[in-house]
């Protein structure tokens, strides 16, 4: 268990709550898996209905995987991250995903705070998301110089459409909560201080319905969203676009620049 991650049982609902204040709240692997494992051993606790994942925060509710961390400053996990394979060995903000996905219990993201990067990507995984009125969302990958996987792409094209997603990923900037409102992005906003509650009350809403017959839905629905396939000769492309951004000297620049705290220059070789 991290010591950045804590949960309790309310009846028949499951608070997974983190805290990484020094940091921002940002993920980093021991934190992951924490959470896919707190929720793996909810599958068979037929007394556990729901999951809320919540942080303990001021403002933010994380600002994303920890791409400072010693796992992170080799290409090969950035490849275990955005490269598409069913090795065993995915890397933990790719598994935490699927965790959320395959499990039969509701999950529910109180995102009482900003949420920036991985965070923004895990938590659109759950089956609903209640956001804070008072903060942003934003995907930075352009301004970091790192690419982005398939799968990742996809759930927010389910999500907010194309046009939406070019707009979040292109541009890197911050949206507010009245932007999310018309993007759709969020299921409920709601003032920062009720995010808590309002989820809770929604969680039990849904307790009180058959579970085998909310776990056969979730399936059902998330089959559907995982049949949107790419070919192998699309998927090859898509390879070779990742490696060719991993090697590029923007990449490095990137790096460098997040490193020194400045802005980076890019130029496109």
């Amino acid at each position: 268990m991290s010591k950045f991650v804590k949960f309790e049982d309310r009846g028949s609902i499951r608070i997974i709550t983190f805290d990484r204040a020094e940091k921002k709240n940002a993920f980093n692997e021991e934190m992951l898996i924490s959470i896919s494992n707190i929720i793996e051993q909810a599958s068979d606790l037929v007394e556990i209905r729901s999951i809320i994942i919540t942080s303990k925060c001021e403002k933010i509710f994380s600002s994303g995987y920890d791409i400072s961390s010693e796992s992170i400053d080799s290409k090969e996990s950035l490849f275990k991250i955005h490269i598409i394979n069913d090795r065993a060995d995915k890397h933990p903000l790719m598994k935490i995903s699927e965790v959320i996905m395959e499990s039969p219990k509701i999950i529910i993201a109180a995102i009482n705070g900003s949420i920036f990067g991985g965070a923004l990507e895990v938590m659109l995984n759950c089956d609903f998301q209640f956001f804070s009125k008072e903060s942003f969302f934003c995907m930075p990958p352009v301004k970091l110089g790192i690419f982005y996987n398939y799968n990742g792409l996809k759930n927010f094209i389910n999500k907010v459409g194309i046009s939406n997603t070019k707009k979040i990923f292109f541009t890197g900037d911050k949206f507010n909560s009245d932007e999310a409102i018309h993007m759709n992005i969020f299921d409920f906003v709601v003032d920062q201080k009720d995010v808590l509650e309002n989820a809770i009350a929604f969680s039990k809403k849904i307790s009180v319905n058959a579970p085998l017959s909310i776990a056969s839905i979730k399936r059902s629905i998330n089959a559907f969203e995982k049949s949107q396939s790419i070919d192998n000769n699309e998927y090859n492309k898509i390879k070779e676009s990742i490696i060719k951004a991993a090697e590029s000297s923007d990449y490095l620049e990137a790096q460098d620049a997040f490193k020194s705290k400045r802005a980076p220059k890019f130029t496109g070789k």
